[in-house]
Parts: structure tokens; C-alpha cells; sequence
């Protein structure tokens, strides 16, 4: 039979208060006493009951801020709508999920959606897709280092940080799978153009390009790249791109796109006749990229897991407010998934 809060206050020689306030990092128990009650209760198996542990902190519940940036865009909406399903869930346990939302990537607007869910609505854990700026890393570090609140950071990373988990895809790794098929449709020769979206904060991107150049150098010497930058992520921005694209270079054999505006790049190439010659690859799961995969617009479409980066987040630090689990690795990567023609019936 696993050990009582009863019986670890007794081999600790304190009262049944300070055992749960330990456990349940409520404060008032001196550091040292606190590490000796939680090795105590983990050398003999201590399980907390979770249901008990909700109704006890009914007046007073968990609150876990969640901050995500580019929410317009369509994937971000399916994280979005995974992360308010399990806040949903959570809120039988007592636990209160405090969304923050941007439509921009503002470091200093990041910054301070932190800071008022620290100041103002006294979080006690952050899950966050991150902007890679100095500024939301010395934040982050600063949360770990002087509240010691755990962050988990989803969908886009900042590695350097001391960030407790990152939850997202190995963007790095899904641009060398998307340079592996590229080559594979254009047998390794002709000009690929590599479409991406501002990336000067956003590391997914930066790491999906940077995965994708460094493969093609290596696999395909023969393929040359033009790099297209677009000012905004917006289906707008990316059609006037691929129609200058395919303007200047007619012969074009494939297109690498790293942007939500993924619906201007394929109206692009059927406006001017090239979806059935030249190769597209796309980023995220979403109906519209699935659809064109069913037209023939677009060859792959990569995709990465909207459910489990929205719910994994939020799970992983209520359960260590709670229950003091800890992820089990400091990356947990969703899966790369390769979508095509034949594989997508079940997802429209």
C-alpha cells in the first residue's frame, strides 16, 4: 500500500499541514525541510489523489497562462482550439487556464502579455509559443530563476532559454525531410524556390529553411535555390511573390513553402497554368493545403500535430503544479508527417 500524507508527517517528525504544503508547493516550509518531505515521499511511492487534492484547492484554484502569438493563421487556430480543450478538462481539477493572444510577432507586446500574467493574474505555471528575441528569453529565464515557475514553450521554440519542455515539431529535421522530397520529384536538378514568411522572430521558420539549405547542399549540388522573402504572412503577400517568381524564372521546378499564405502560392500557380509542373511542398495540416493536395496543386504537405501541442503544454505543467511529474525528456517532438494523395481521405 503506497504511504499517507499521514505517515510521511510522521517519519518527518512534522504536522500533516506542513507535508501538504510541501508537496503542494503552497510556500511556508523552509527549503531544506521541503526537499527532505518530497525525497520522503518519493523513496516510498506517495501518490496524490487528484480529486481530493481539486476539491482542497477549489477556492483557491491553479492559474496556468498561456501566450501564443500568429493566432490568425489557420494552424495556429487548431493548437488554439487543443489548448482550450484541455483547459477545459483541467478546470475539473481546479485548474484555471488564462489565455493571452496575438496576432503579431512583437517581442516587447510578448514581453508584457508575460508580465501581467505574472504581476497581475499570479500565475503559477506558462506555456508559450515563443518569439526568438533576447527579450522573451531573458523573460523566460527570469521567470525560472527568480519565481521558479515552470515554461513550457510549444509549436516554436527558444532553445538557449531555461525553458522546463518544448512541445513542437523538429523544425529543423522537417525542412531536411522537405529538401529529401524535393529531390525525389525533380530528380535532383533545376531551380527551387524556398518561400518563407518573416522569420526574424519566428524560429520555426528559420529552422525549417536552415534544414532545408544545409540537406539540398549536401544531397543535391545541382539544384540552385532562389530564396523569396515576404514582407507579411498573408495569402495576399505570397501570390504577388510566386507570380514575380514564375514571371522571372519560367522554367521554375519546385516551390518550398515556409508561410501561412499558403493559399496565395497555389492560387499563383493555377492562375498561370504551372500547378501540374512545378513541385509544391507546404507546411501544416490544415483543409485548404489538403484540398489542394486532392486538386494536384500541391505534392506534400508536412504536418505536425495540432492536438498534442496544444494539450501536451498545459497536461504537462498542471501535472507538475500538482503531482510534481516531470516531462520525461526536455524536447518532446511531434511527429513528421508526410501527407499526399494517398494518404489524406480519412482527413477531409
Amino acid at each position: 500500500m503506497a504511504i499517507t500524507i499521514n505517515q510521511i508527517a510522521e517519519i518527518c517528525g512534522v504536522s500533516r499541514g506542513t507535508v501538504d504544503r510541501a508537496l503542494h508547493n503552497k510556500g511556508n516550509v523552509r527549503p531544506e525541510l521541503a526537499a527532505q518531505i518530497k525525497h520522503v515521499a518519493q523513496e516510498h511511492g506517495y501518490t496524490p489523489n487528484r480529486a481530493g487534492m481539486a476539491l482542497s484547492r477549489a477556492s483557491h484554484p491553479i492559474r496556468i497562462g498561456v501566450v501564443m502569438h500568429s493566432t490568425q493563421t489557420p494552424f495556429m487556430q487548431l493548437v488554439l482550439d487543443a489548448c482550450r480543450r484541455e483547459a477545459k478538462r483541467l478546470s475539473a481539477f481546479s485548474t484555471k487556464v488564462i489565455f493571452r493572444l496575438s496576432l503579431t510577432l512583437d517581442p516587447v507586446e510578448q514581453v508584457s502579455m508575460i508580465e501581467e500574467l505574472v504581476e497581475q493574474q499570479h500565475i503559477s505555471g506558462l506555456a508559450i509559443t515563443t518569439l526568438h528575441s533576447i527579450l522573451v528569453e531573458n523573460k523566460i529565464n527570469e521567470l525560472i530563476e527568480k519565481y521558479n515557475l515552470p515554461v513550457v514553450t510549444f509549436n516554436t521554440d527558444l532553445p538557449a532559454s531555461k525553458r522546463f519542455c518544448y512541445v513542437g515539431q523538429d523544425n529543423f529535421a522537417a525542412g531536411r525531410t522537405s529538401a529529401e522530397l524535393m529531390r525525389l520529384m525533380t530528380g535532383g536538378n533545376g531551380i527551387v524556390a524556398p518561400i518563407i514568411g518573416p522569420s526574424e522572430y519566428h524560429f520555426a521558420y528559420s529552422e525549417r529553411l536552415s534544414g532545408f539549405q544545409s540537406e539540398m547542399e549536401r544531397i543535391a549540388p545541382n539544384i540552385r535555390l532562389r530564396l523569396t522573402n515576404l514582407p507579411n504572412d498573408d495569402s495576399e503577400s505570397a501570390m504577388h511573390a510566386t507570380l514575380a517568381l514564375l514571371d522571372q524564372v519560367p522554367n521554375l521546378a519546385g516551390i518550398y513553402a515556409i508561410t501561412p499564405g499558403y493559399d496565395g502560392v497555389c492560387q499563383a500557380l493555377l492562375q498561370t497554368g504551372h500547378a501540374q509542373n512545378v513541385q509544391l511542398i507546404l507546411h501544416d495540416e490544415i483543409p485548404t493545403n489538403l484540398r489542394y493536395v486532392k486538386q494536384g496543386v500541391v505534392d506534400f504537405v508536412i504536418g505536425q500535430d495540432a492536438e498534442l501541442q496544444g494539450s501536451l503544454p498545459l497536461s504537462m505543467l498542471a501535472d507538475f503544479i500538482q503531482l510534481q511529474l516531470r516531462p520525461p525528456k526536455r524536447n518532446v517532438f511531434t511527429d513528421i508527417r508526410v501527407l499526399l494523395r494517398y494518404n489524406i481521405d480519412n482527413l477531409l
